[in-house]
């Protein structure tokens, strides 16, 4: 189960504060939009759950590079740690043929191919290279340019089951699975944080001072959480996908109405 959970369209949503003033009615209808629409991001620790099954640590196919997201652990050049900008990560994503890759500020995407009789070893080749233009300080920027140069280098690669490493003739980095570097985090039981809100194809990042929650409990068939005001609770019942479900892959979700905790 992903970090990030999205669920089908936003169809009606209402400020913080206008929601505020609106009766338990209009905000057990908001609950509702919130639920169903929202981009949830999973929040401290995992809370303990009914279901023993913890998702595996590491990808399955541990033979290839695709379909793979690899985060940096450790990077020297020139014999010496090379530290990134603080609150920043190395993160590359390899699909089949292409290559996306960010060191902290845009996103970089180009083709690749690997040269040399093993899956698992010889040369990293990568064509030409596309990058949003976000606005980051110069630092974050020039960490972008660096990441590209390397990558451009025809870097060797080793891959060594959830472990990668790249390198060339002054820099080597290391990278980790990130299913291994951040595992996971089961739906059940998992403390979630309103992110965001979905219209059609468009997302929406929300500020607010509280951030909202949502907890699933299958043991009960309850969820519980609170939309940064108020608490909510109502019922649920956690299907394994086989109906179909709002997200393909994801399972289904069905709610039942909802009671607001109005705060005075």
């Amino acid at each position: 189960m992903p970090k990030h959970l999205e669920f089908g369209n936003l169809v009606r949503i209402q400020d913080r504060q206008s929601t505020m003033k609106h009766n338990r009615s209009s905000k057990t209808r908001w609950l509702l939009a919130v639920l169903l629409a929202a981009i949830l991001a999973a929040c401290g620790d995992d809370r303990s759950g009914p279901i023993d099954d913890e998702p595996p640590l590491g990808n399955g196919d541990t033979g290839s590079l695709v379909g793979r997201e690899f985060w940096s652990t450790d990077i020297s050049e020139n014999g010496n740690p090379r530290a990134l900008v603080d609150g920043t990560r190395i993160a590359i994503t390899f699909d089949e043929g292409t290559l996306g890759a960010t060191a902290g500020c845009n996103s970089i995407g180009g083709v690749y191919t690997l040269e040399g009789d093993s899956p698992v070893s010889g040369t990293l080749v990568v064509g030409e290279m596309s990058m949003t233009e976000m606005g980051c300080d110069g630092s974050r920027h020039a960490q972008d340019d660096w990441l590209i140069a390397f990558l451009r280098s025809t870097p060797s690669f080793v891959l060594e089951g959830d472990e990668l490493a790249l390198a060339n003739d002054s820099v080597q980095l290391q990278l980790v699975d990130r299913e291994v570097a951040d595992p996971d985090r089961r739906l059940d039981g998992t403390e979630w944080v309103v992110t965001g809100f979905l219209d059609g194809d468009t997302a929406t990042n929300i500020s607010v001072p509280t951030a909202a929650t949502v907890i699933f409990d299958s043991a009960t068939s309850m969820i519980t959480g609170t939309d940064g005001c108020n608490s909510y609770a109502g019922s649920v019942e956690i299907a394994d996908g086989s109906t179909g479900g709002p997200v393909a892959g994801d399972g289904e979700l069905q709610f039942g109405p909802i009671e607001a905790e109005q705060e005075l």
